[in-house]
């Protein structure tokens, strides 16, 4: 009998640690991402075999995704603290995001600096950093702090990229020319997110977002240099969190 009043009592613990883990006022959470990356209008410079040229550009869109981790600071939940009831308001979160970095082959703008059949594809892997605010509304018993909940992140990101290019055949506009090759670059940029949270239950939240991102890399490899003026990619996304 006491063997079974013991179990019963760790179950009832178990019970009770893995509902306060699931308030909706949990301390961490985690989450995936997807949406798109869209690139507006930009310039690219290209220097190389006596040659240097700005061109208009366009970078083709592509699918953006990535993971998620964040910790709100409120006194519930894994890693909780006994903040300050105002800070409930505001939260912490890491996320590292991927896509692809392409450029037109052959097209108008600095396309037209590479043959026919050419390739320059790149990618983005930027690691952000995003201090946010945020408010609940239409609280209930389950979600006390709020079904809907607004929200605005800003901070810092380290961006990664890279670029490979191949130019077979004729570089058409200077002469012979065949070259397979790319480079990396490390640069430090901001991005920016407003989006909405929604509590769907108390452990399980979707988010909507709409994200800005800014950098402005370079790459060079056999004596040549395509360096981008500022890129302001906007990015949607969609999310969904674990919240413990």
């Amino acid at each position: 009998m006491k063997k079974k009043t013991y179990v019963l009592g760790v179950a009832v613990v178990l019970a009770g640690l893995l509902a306060l883990s699931g308030v909706a006022q949990s301390a961490m959470w985690v989450g995936a991402q997807l949406g798109g990356n869209f690139q507006p209008g930009t310039s690219m410079s290209f220097s190389g075999y006596g040659v240097s040229a700005t061109q208009h550009t366009e970078i083709r869109p592509s699918v953006l995704g990535g993971v998620t981790l964040g910790y709100d600071f409120v006194n519930s939940g894994f890693g909780a603290y006994a903040w300050p009831d105002w800070m409930k308001y505001f939260s912490f979160a890491m996320d590292l995001t991927y896509n692809r970095l392409t450029i037109q082959d052959h097209g108008p703008d600095i396309g037209q600096y590479f043959s026919s059949n050419s390739r320059l594809n790149g990618y983005e892997v930027a690691w952000s950093f995003l201090f946010m605010a945020h408010y609940g509304f239409l609280p209930d018993s389950e979600v006390p702090t709020g079904r809907v909940v607004p929200y605005i992140g800003v901070g810092p990101a380290i961006i990664f990229t890279g670029v490979q290019f191949t130019t077979p055949g004729v570089f058409h506009r200077f002469g012979q020319y065949s070259s397979n090759g790319g480079d990396s670059a490390i640069n430090v940029g901001l991005v920016v997110e407003p989006g909405v949270r929604f509590m769907c239950m108390k452990n399980v939240s979707v988010d909507t977002a709409f994200r800005y991102r800014y950098s402005q890399p370079s790459w060079s490899d056999d004596n040549v240099t395509i360096k981008t003026k500022p890129l302001h990619q906007l990015g949607f996304l969609v999310r969904a969190n674990y919240h413990f």
